[in-house]
């Protein structure tokens, strides 16, 4: 059996819904399988017994001691343990080992539950689209804030929201070949869920940052895994946030890429824009020339009637 079980766990595509089950609280905290028994996991996954002995032998473990023994040597090797919450009587070494192992451990399982070919659909369906509207709320909303801030930067219509009725006016107006992206740690958000019915009525794709077993990725069109589902009642919010500002990362690195050339057209007026909005100093020769005007430029003239735009993309 190879030693890193855990990649080849997370690369198989030929898994049953039971398996899958098995597959997504494995690569999620390795180190509290090491701790159950047959009977503890498989109720944890919500599978028989059996199904955990055949996930064991499919991938080369005589049984479940043996698999754990596999897990538990790599478990070690890679120092995936269980990170414990900040508590009463820590030193100040002792926070700052628990924080920065916990985004060791947060980074790792992320590393390890990409989906590559789903991050490859978001990246396509988020560089064609012709409008991005993210939504968040919470602890998650400083994810949006950098990712819309790095979108315009790429040129991009991209916009934010974070309560209800701004959510519910900005979705009411999507298109077909808008997308929506919504960040959440915990994928439960009672307003980002009510607002899936609206996305879809309205043909846009909904593209879901969270855990993979939430009621937010049961809706989402698209979705990329965050590495832990989050207890709301502790600070395990950190470690997902830091995946889901991860993932974020990823889908803007791709777009840069896919849309390269589009973009190059624009970088001039961005950089000249980001000059603008900080002290910083502009030459003379740094000025963006005027756009130049077609006689009619579709304004309102004095003295003429009113016209109706065109609002077609």
């Amino acid at each position: 059996m190879a030693s890193n079980i855990l990649d080849r766990i997370a690369n198989e595509t030929e898994l049953t819904k039971s398996e899958r089950k098995l597959a997504s609280i494995i690569l999620k905290n390795p180190a509290s399988v090491i701790n159950e028994n047959i009977a503890q996991l498989a109720k944890r996954a919500g599978v028989s017994e059996p199904s955990v002995f055949r996930f064991c032998k499919r991938f080369g473990a005589e049984g479940f001691p043996a698999f754990k023994l596999v897990l538990s040597s790599l478990v070690s090797s890679q120092n995936l343990k269980k990170i414990e919450s900040v508590k009463q009587g820590d030193t100040v070494g002792d926070i700052a080992s628990k924080v920065i192992d916990g985004a060791k451990v947060s980074v790792s399982s992320t590393e390890r539950n990409v989906d590559e070919a789903m991050l490859a659909r978001v990246i396509d369906v988020v560089s064609q689209s012709h409008r991005i509207v993210v939504l968040s709320q919470g602890l998650s909303s400083f994810i949006a804030v950098d990712f819309v801030t790095r979108m315009l930067n790429l040129g991009f219509a991209c916009e934010s929201y974070t309560d209800r009725n701004s959510m519910l006016l900005a979705l009411s107006t999507l298109r077909l070949g808008d997308v929506v992206i919504a960040f959440s740690s915990t994928g439960c958000n009672r307003d980002i869920l009510d607002m899936a019915e609206l996305i879809k009525a309205n043909s846009a794709c909904l593209i879901g940052v969270c855990p993979d077993d939430s009621k937010l990725s049961e809706k989402a069109d698209l979705i990329l895994k965050s590495s832990d589902s989050v207890d709301i009642t502790n600070d395990s919010v950190f470690s997902n946030r830091l995946s889901l500002l991860l993932l974020s990362q990823m889908i803007i690195g791709g777009v840069m890429l896919r849309r390269g050339i589009a973009i190059s057209d624009l970088k001039d007026k961005v950089v000249y824009a980001r000059k603008k909005a900080y002290a910083y100093e502009i030459a003379p020769d740094d000025d963006i020339p005027p756009v130049q005007e077609d006689e009619d430029d579709g304004s309102i003239k004095p003295g003429a009637p009113i016209t109706t735009l065109d609002w077609r993309y």
